[in-house]
């Protein structure tokens, strides 16, 4: 039981971790994919500056091959010129007319060649201041990119680290589950078999109040006709009666008592167990304490729901209480149990823990079932669990009637019958079964029903 209740524990705290391990991988993964996105962007610019140097030297190659053209024509120029002075010396008058030609087809050569060497140098500083603006920025962008292929390499390591991270954890809940699917079936057959021998034993009850009942009736015969006083009648000298002491009876009673105090320690757990499953519950959904607030409603019953403990132990005290007080050497009989009365009182503080706490949870199972998280088919079994909580909470107040009325005779012995007494075990064993019942069906709910969040 301490096993089942360590290993419960173990299952909710890696349940938590795996949420902020999922957290955290899909912030890791947005960044990645963010930093993948920028470096594509990088990329596509790198190559559009590519482009353009690859352009501004075809136009560099296109002015130098157009300066080399326009500096061997220059040279034609030239060598005709100095061809034409040296024909003008011949030829006094026809050189200066030539002379004067030559001297105004000169300047206007001159004159296109300085205009062309200046775009040239124009277009020279313009290449340059290009290519250096083009290097300054590519080494920009190559470093840019050489950061962020870094960062993008160590965001996809933290990835993959969670990731593993995470298939373990994944695989560590899967075992843990196994295990308590494994240990829930094992629970499940042993609450049958506890059934079928209540079954039995309940028979039992039934054939031996039949006997009782005839042996009575003949008694009575036998009394009627042979006792000529009988103080039965009176109470008070009822009261004085001393009980006939049956050694066998006592160790048959004190194995039933015994087998009841086994039952109530496997409810005890289970019910500290459900308790705390849904504290923690109430505290990641669908609000995470840990990240943001949970609602008033939800922190007034998870501050109840702290304080099970205190409610649900003593009942386990006051059975084990009342086991000790039956031996082979002591005459038990509804009036001689006066430890039932105390084992009475903690099932009445149960019960009033459970009226107090009841009106909590199903209004947080509405407020649940408002969260934008809530499924259809989680809103299905909320609604399903708030009718079975209902219907655990009348038969514990059930069960406490039951209980209460068998322990009225070890304090005031004539508010109640001994005629009424099988009847009164007959009331609890039906109940007995109803709790059966219901604790099955929300042991089917709540394997279904999250333990996160995610």
């Amino acid at each position: 039981m301490a096993a089942a209740a360590e290993l419960q524990g173990k299952y909710q705290k890696l349940a938590q971790e795996y949420s902020k391990l999922r957290a955290q991988n899909q912030v890791l993964k947005k960044g990645v994919v963010d930093e993948q996105a920028n470096s594509a962007s990088l990329k596509e610019q790198l190559k559009m500056k590519d482009q353009s140097l690859r352009k501004l030297q075809q136009e560099m190659d296109s002015l130098a091959f157009r300066n080399q053209q326009l500096a061997k024509r220059v040279e034609l120029l030239q060598d005709e010129l100095a061809l034409s002075e040296s024909k003008g010396k011949k030829n006094k008058k026809s050189g200066e007319v030539s002379s004067q030609l030559s001297q105004e087809q000169k300047n206007v050569f001159d004159e296109d060649l300085q205009k062309k060497i200046e775009e040239n140098e124009r277009l020279h500083i313009q290449f340059f201041e290009a290519d250096e603006k083009h290097k300054r920025l590519e080494s920009e962008l190559r470093s840019r990119l050489e950061v962020l292929e870094m960062e993008a390499a160590q965001h996809q390591a933290v990835v993959d680290g969670l990731t593993r991270k995470y298939m373990d954890t994944i695989e560590k809940l899967q075992n843990d589950k196994a295990k308590l699917e494994i240990k829930s079936q094992t629970l499940e057959r042993e609450a049958k078999d506890c059934r079928v021998r209540t079954e039995e034993c309940q028979q039992q009850l039934k054939n031996l109040h039949s006997d009782l009942g005839s042996r009575l009736d003949e008694s009575l015969r036998i009394i009627r006709e042979k006792v000529p006083f009988n103080d039965s009648r009176s109470s008070h000298f009822n009261a004085l009666n001393v009980p006939l002491h049956n050694r066998q009876r006592q160790l048959k009673l004190r194995d039933l008592v015994g087998q009841a105090l086994a039952f109530i320690q496997d409810l005890v757990t289970a019910l500290l167990n459900f308790h705390t499953y849904t504290e923690q519950r109430v505290q990641i959904f669908p609000v995470d304490s840990a990240t943001d607030t949970i609602s008033p409603l939800n922190q007034k019953f998870s501050q109840y729901l702290h304080e099970n403990a205190s409610y649900v132990r003593p009942l386990e005290e006051g059975m084990l209480l009342l086991f000790e007080s039956i031996t082979e050497d002591t005459v038990t009989v509804l009036e001689t149990t006066v430890k039932l009365k105390s084992f009475s009182d903690y099932l009445t503080s149960y019960v009033h823990f459970l009226r107090k706490i009841l009106p909590y949870q199903l209004k947080s199972l509405e407020e649940e079932c408002e969260s934008s998280l809530c499924t259809a088919a989680l809103r299905a079994r909320n609604m399903e669990l708030q009718n079975d909580m209902k219907k655990l909470t009348a038969v514990f107040e059930k069960l406490h009637t039951y209980i209460s009325l068998l322990a009225l005779p070890s304090t005031k012995p004539d508010r109640l019958l001994r005629a009424n007494f099988s009847s009164v075990f007959a009331h609890i064993g039906s109940a007995l079964h109803r709790f059966h019942d219901i604790m099955k069906e929300k042991k089917i709910l709540t394997t279904t029903l999250p333990s996160w969040l995610g």
